[in-house]
């Protein structure tokens, strides 16, 4: 008795599917996180991440975190750049210039409370800041 070709293709195709599903159900998979939100500036290496907290050190979802940054010759280009923060509080900003014309701060705010954090790309062009929202 032979085995055509087609047959064997398809004992084949089977095979190769049976395999694939119980590889993908005996793989541990990783846990859901929530994803960061990040905003990309594209006008420099520097990069800036966020933690919000409320007073009770848990992440604040939700947090508006805003930048207006001039830069360039004369401060001739400017960027404007938002993002809100995950269910961890977490958010992050890439690509912004490491030169500044002035002073520049991160404004932070979730409904009433604000909370504002000095950029200065030329002492730190990658910091981690965290701020808490609640504070008096």
């Amino acid at each position: 008795m032979s085995v055509s070709r087609g047959m064997w293709m398809a004992s084949l195709a089977l095979l190769w599917i049976a395999t694939a599903a119980v590889i993908s159900f005996s793989v541990p998979q990783a846990p859901d996180s929530p994803q960061v939100a990040v905003v990309k500036g594209e006008s420099g290496p520097c990069s800036a991440d966020f933690v919000v907290k409320d007073t009770s050190g848990k992440g604040v979802y939700g947090a508006k975190i805003e930048l207006h940054v001039e830069y360039g010759f004369m401060g001739l280009r400017k960027l404007d750049a938002t993002v809100n923060t995950n269910s961890e509080g977490k958010a992050r900003f890439e690509g912004l210039p490491d030169r500044i014309r002035k002073a520049a701060e991160f404004r932070i705010s979730l409904g009433e409370q604000k909370q504002s954090l000095q950029y200065d790309p030329q002492s730190n062009c990658h910091p981690k800041l965290e701020a808490v929202l609640g504070q008096k």
